[in-house]
């Protein structure tokens, strides 16, 4: 069963823009990434500040390794000068697709 995935981001204040163009260079590796199937990159229309990414997986072990493999090259290093507290995040298996 899929898996869908997200990660919510709360930017320091004006650093929303900077954080896209972090990210844009990092979602074409991670949609290459074995076992991804789709990633959205959404920006609140009424906070440019707040950031959610949401993946969708073959499977749950897809998602882990590769989470885990960006935690060990430093892209959640990368991303702490723009980023207001701890990400969010979080997996479900889909249920039901309309």
């Amino acid at each position: 069963m899929a898996i869908i995935t997200n990660l919510q981001v709360k930017c320091q204040e004006g650093k929303g823009p900077e954080f896209l163009a972090l990210v844009k260079e990092l979602l074409p590796v991670t949609r290459a990434y074995d076992g991804c199937n789709e990633y959205n990159l959404c920006v609140n229309p009424e906070d440019s500040d707040h950031i959610e990414l949401f993946g969708k997986w073959d499977s749950k072990a897809h998602f882990d390794k590769y989470f885990q493999w960006r935690v060990d090259t430093g892209a959640f290093e990368a991303m702490a000068p723009f980023v207001e507290g701890d990400p969010v995040i979080r997996a479900f298996e889909v249920d039901t697709v309309y």
